[in-house]
């Protein structure tokens, strides 16, 4: 084959290449295109998203704020619980000392108690023998009336008989 056969037959092929390259990239373009809208869309939802995720971001960063503040405050109340912890140490100790003065008290109580009731069993038996000896000299008092009756009888009747 002749030189200008093959160069008319490459510049033929060449130019149905190019005319099916063109037919692909027309077809390749339209695709694109179509792929580039869809990603248009897509980025779309994406910035909706992103803008979502930003207000739940300030929404989370509101939270945190409550939460350092209740933390705060929860610090405040343990450290309140802490002074009420010292208090009641000092109370438990305080009371604690009552404890031992009452139980002190109670057994100086108890003794003085003890000793109350030796003292009533003493007045009562110093009682009794008191209403013993009241009625023994009772009985003396009747025997010395007695006998000072019949001791002035016996004058009367010696001076009746003198």
């Amino acid at each position: 084959m002749s030189e200008a056969k093959i160069l008319e037959t490459v510049v033929d092929r060449l130019e149905l290449l190019v005319d099916r390259f063109d037919q692909l990239d027309k077809m390749l373009e339209s695709k694109f295109e179509k792929i580039d809208s869809r990603f248009d869309q897509i980025d779309k939802r994406f910035e909706k998203i992103d803008g979502r995720f930003e207000k739940v971001d300030k929404r989370f960063e509101q939270i945190d704020k409550r939460f350092e503040q209740i933390d705060k405050r929860f610090d405040r109340v343990e450290n309140k619980l802490e002074d009420h912890d010292q208090r009641f140490d000092k109370l438990d100790n305080i009371l604690e000392n009552q404890d031992i003065k009452f139980f002190n008290f109670n057994k100086k109580l108890t003794k003085h108690s003890d000793q109350l009731d030796e003292m009533n069993y003493t007045i009562d038996k110093i009682h009794n023998q008191t209403a013993h000896l009241s009625l023994d000299l009772g009985k003396v008092e009747v025997k010395i009336n007695q006998l000072k009756d019949s001791a002035a009888e016996k004058n009367e009747k010696n001076l009746n008989s003198i």
